[in-house]
């Protein structure tokens, strides 16, 4: 029986995808230097041949027959040809199933061509979906279908995605074992050596023939060949580019701790590289200076991101639309730094270089109008925060190639302010559809599968459901604390909450405990005064007073003013309240002119923050009167 590379696995109406395909890669000469190499899959062949396709349409049913299930089980590998012809194609999807039984699930692969993967996920899009079921979750021992999301390697050839040369690529490095970047090296040197060969034929052809005519003619030659040369250059930049993005974003803590691997190294040195050597390309230095400054942020080291970025200002503000992302970067860093009224700044500086077409850069103007989301959130203003998230999913909704992950992270976000909203039941829904996509796309022991668990927690908490939040952020934090050093700022939002759960349990020894080694943390990371460290010390100014020590949790409070105030100013809701508290324990200790003139001072800058009628004015009130 015939030993075939790979079986791909299609729909009859992706006919002329898998034709070229299964030219492609039967045609595809391995570069020389690379034959042989030792690989995890063997020594890497000259050429990949043969490779099944078959060429007749099966019946509905399940049985694949004697013949393809021969030939997928005498098959290297599997190729999909994704659509959502092929996701509601049983046979596909029997094909995948049968090879995943009898190989396993690490050599099947996915050339997406039309729809969107997972879109099944996606309410209002399930028709779109492009991987059959088979390929999006794995296999039991017995070979039935579980729930358990697959993670196939997939190369992408729709409209403004990998294109085919690079799709190409991707597949014979994952049926060989190759690096992507050692086969876009080699056959870069192969083009354009086959390109010098061309351009010495053609200016021998030049000494050898006379006239005008003929001249010209080498003329137009020559220029064509300038010109290929030319577009060969821009697709390696583009390429080169792509990788090494693809290299930065990896440094993205989201499955080791960055402190086991000299990432910090490599981001200060791919930082200054780009600065130096891509001066004279703004688009590439842009982008590759905002993955630099993306991957700082994530590990908590919020000064060198913020260097990074402010360095490539210059390149960032020429590079005009694609400068805007670097913009979004530098303000969600500097809301990291308890800084609203800058990220503000930033997200203006982005707006202005996307330009006023709003059909245009959806999926990035999703992500600036979160951002708006989360800035009126912090500035206590949940309704306000509402819209931008909405308005965030409009623009998702309507960008057809959106990412699923990008839903997944504004779902979090939107998910969040409804609990502060006290809209408990719609909060625990929109977090657990984000759950579901941060746990499909991005694994189990993702950063962001870690901080969406925190914000479940958060809301079982706020709902009263005390034992479910613990529950939920002992799993957030042992994500966590694989992914994230001890003083990254992400790991001590969990732990002031862990506190606070604690406190509402009653074990106010482990509260306090948990809530120091927030401000710790924060401390370290921050610098200076930031609110998420007033927040913790209001915390524990209430486990103080549980305690029976006031001078303690007075002490407490004054941190948290001072913090607050660093990140707020002098007037806002946060402070208003720590005013209150202050007063309610001034007046139980017999210091009532004290504490009358806090609430007073408490109450007007509450009034004037978010209102007389609101229901947290409202009950504070009840504090200020039992003083009178």
């Amino acid at each position: 029986m015939t030993r075939y590379v790979a079986f791909l696995s299609y729909s009859h109406r992706n006919q002329a995808e898998t034709a070229w395909l299964h030219r492609a890669l039967e045609r595809y000469q391995m570069p020389k230097k690379l034959v042989g190499r030792d690989t995890p899959k063997g020594p890497v062949p000259a050429r990949l041949i043969p490779i099944f396709r078959d060429r007749d349409e099966l019946s509905a049913s399940a049985d694949l027959g004697n013949d393809l299930n021969a030939a997928l089980e005498n098959s290297d590998h599997l190729i999909v040809i994704a659509s959502p012809a092929s996701a509601r194609s049983t046979y596909v999807h029997e094909e995948i199933r049968a090879f995943k039984a009898m190989h396993g699930e690490a050599r099947v692969f996915a050339l997406i061509v039309d729809g969107e993967p997972y879109a099944s996920a996606m309410p209002g899009r399930e028709d779109e979906e492009a991987f059959p079921a088979s390929l999006r979750f794995k296999l039991a021992p017995d070979g039935t279908l579980t729930d358990t999301p697959a993670e196939p390697i997939a190369a992408d050839i729709r409209p403004n995605k990998d294109g085919r040369r690079l799709a190409l690529m991707k597949l014979i490095a994952g049926i060989t074992g190759l690096r992507l970047d050692d086969l876009v090296q080699r056959e870069a040197q192969r083009r354009a050596r086959r390109l010098t060969w061309i351009a010495t034929g053609a200016s021998m052809g030049m000494l050898l023939t006379t006239g005008l005519a003929v001249y010209a003619n080498q003329q137009r030659i020559f220029a064509d060949q300038q010109r290929v040369i030319a577009e060969r250059e821009s697709a390696a930049a583009r390429a080169a580019t792509d990788y090494l993005i693809g290299t930065f974003e990896l440094t993205d803590p989201a499955t080791e701790n960055p402190r086991t691997v000299s990432v910090v190294t490599i981001l200060a040195r791919g930082a200054e590289r780009a600065r130096t050597e891509l001066k004279n390309q703004p688009e590439i230095e842009a982008r590759l200076v905002t993955a630099v400054g993306r991957a700082y942020t994530n590990l908590g080291l919020l000064e060198e991101s913020e260097v990074a970025l402010t360095r490539a200002m210059p390149a960032i503000r020429r590079a005009g639309a694609d400068g805007a992302p670097a913009l979004v970067a530098l303000s969600v860093n500097h809301l990291r730094k308890g800084e609203p009224d800058k990220a503000l700044t930033s997200l203006a500086s982005a707006e202005s270089l996307l330009g006023t077409d709003p059909d245009k850069h959806l999926t990035l103007r999703a992500q600036m109008a979160s951002q708006r989301g989360v800035i009126s959130y912090i500035n206590a203003d949940p309704e306000q925060a509402l819209a931008h998230y909405d308005r965030a999913l409009a623009y998702l909704q309507a960008d057809s190639g959106a990412d699923p992950r990008d839903m997944a992270t504004i779902l979090d976000g939107r998910g969040r302010v409804l609990s502060d909203l006290g809209r408990y039941d719609e909060a625990e829904t929109t977090l657990q559809e984000a759950n579901q996509l941060f746990r499909r796309f991005l694994g189990e022991q993702h950063l962001a599968t870690g901080r969406n668990l925190y914000g479940l927690a958060l809301v079982a908490y706020s709902d009263g459901r005390n034992d479910i939040a613990q529950q939920r952020i002992v799993e957030s934090l042992a994500i966590l604390a694989r992914v994230l050093d001890k003083t990254n700022p992400l790991r001590a939002d969990a732990l002031s909450l862990q506190g606070s759960i604690y406190q509402a349990q009653g074990d106010l020894v482990r509260a306090d405990r948990a809530l120091a080694g927030a401000v710790s943390a924060y401390q370290q990371a921050f610098k200076g005064g930031h609110y998420n460290i007033g927040i913790a010390e209001y915390y524990r100014a209430q486990v103080a007073m549980q305690q029976g020590r006031p001078e303690a949790a007075l002490g407490h409070l004054d941190a948290a003013r001072r913090n607050y105030e660093a990140s707020y100013g002098k007037v806002h809701a946060n402070i208003g309240e720590v005013m209150v508290t202050r007063a309610e324990i001034l007046g139980k200790s017999g210091r009532l002119a004290e504490a009358r003139r806090d609430c007073a001072d408490g109450m007007a800058m509450l009034i004037e923050t978010i209102g007389p009628n609101h229901s947290f004015t409202q009950g504070l009130q009840k504090t200020c009167d039992a003083l009178s």
